[in-house]
């Protein structure tokens, strides 16, 4: 299970590059059954699925796409049209009472993210691999933003579905489409049109991030998150002089969309699996609950720092549109979801590859036979 974060999907990177090597150092040919994602973990699982058939070659093929990814393969970066969506954001906003109109859908145009996907990932093969047996599942997970209800698109032989509170699964063929739906970050991205319906980024309202693969019938799972869970501790013992800026504002607020999911449901998972540990053998049988093995990797650096420290890397206008917000420091994880640059990206996979290995015997014991 890939979660999303921007440009924080390169440390996604360097953990399936360490899975890749533990598997081969082991011997191990088993690989995935089922690959999810949301938002930037949507990219990956999608190239994952489009490569089951070789998963080492498939996470080579990432690292390599994204150690040299760039922010003018995301978003146009020239003067000329970040200029021009900006003026259209500030007469629309002054003069939309008298004209009627709306402001533009996004801050950013993603048109060249579409031709980046469309280029690397070969979304007939997909269906090959499924026809094959190489894997069972790919699930991509967006938000319907005419009801506000999440939509996990799954590409599968599996007759298997779901109907929550606002949570719904669609059979369909995955495609450019469903991929740029589920990373478009609100606000930053645009929305995204997937049949007659508008689309955003899969981490809001995901409540349940890891429900898509439980709902499939997986019994184990590896989760990728792409923020330090000691981040958060050390978050909660800082306190504010002076009132937050729109910069920090921003920040949780889109870490609250955004990351909370992963580490809730992982809280979540966990209480399941103690209360159903508590229940005496001869009755687990009659509840509706089992156990599901799992190993989560998260990041052991905070990343929005490290991006802070790379903020000049930053396309100049989209320093300068960031600047009028509060200081680069204050927007740091705002900056961390756009700096789409070589540097920090092949960091983050550095540093996913380090904490992967780091959990080496835990993710061993997901790939063990029953």
């Amino acid at each position: 299970m890939l979660s999303g974060g921007g440009a924080r999907g390169a440390y996604q990177v360097g953990v399936l590059s360490a899975i890749s090597q533990i598997l081969a150092e082991e011997k191990i040919e088993r690989s995935f059954d089922v690959y999810t994602g949301v938002s930037a973990g949507a990219i990956n699982a999608a190239l994952l699925a489009s490569q089951a058939q070789d998963f080492h070659s498939a996470a080579k093929r990432l690292a390599d796409l994204w150690s040299q990814i760039t922010a003018d393969q995301v978003f146009y970066t020239d003067p000329f049209r970040l200029g021009k969506l900006g003026l259209k954001w500030m007469s629309e906003l002054s003069l939309g009472g008298l004209s009627g109109s709306t402001p533009g859908r996004a801050l950013l145009d993603t048109t060249p993210l579409t031709t980046l996907l469309k280029n690397n990932i070969a979304y007939d093969k997909i269906q090959t691999n499924l026809d094959e047996g190489h894997f069972k599942a790919l699930a991509i997970t967006a938000i319907d933003y005419r009801d506000s209800s999440a939509i996990t698109f799954i590409q599968s032989h599996l007759e298997k579905g779901w109907k929550k509170a606002r949570r719904f699964s669609e059979p369909a063929k995955i495609s450019t489409e469903h991929i740029m739906a589920s990373s478009a970050i609100p606000l930053l991205f645009p929305p995204v049109k997937v049949n007659s319906k508008y689309y955003g980024d899969g981490c809001l309202r995901n409540t349940h991030p890891c429900g898509p693969s439980i709902y499939l019938g997986c019994q184990k799972l590896i989760v990728v998150g792409v923020r330090s869970l000691t981040t958060v501790a050390t978050e909660r013992g800082q306190s504010l002089t002076r009132a937050p800026s729109v910069a920090r504002v921003l920040n949780v607020l889109l870490n609250a969309v955004l990351l909370d999911g992963v580490e809730l449901d992982i809280e979540r998972l966990e209480r399941v699996n103690e209360f159903v540990r508590s229940v005496p053998h001869d009755l687990t049988t009659s509840i509706n609950y089992k156990t599901i093995d799992y190993v989560s990797v998260s990041p052991s650096v905070d990343i929005g720092e490290l991006a802070s420290a790379k903020a000049h890397r930053l396309p100049r206008m989209i320093r300068y549109f960031i600047k009028g917000l509060g200081t680069l420091e204050e927007a740091n994880e705002i900056i961390s979801y756009l700096l789409f640059d070589p540097d920090f990206c092949t960091q983050l996979i550095d540093i996913g590859f380090q904490d992967g290995m780091k959990q080496r015997h835990e993710i061993l014991s997901m790939f063990k036979e029953d």
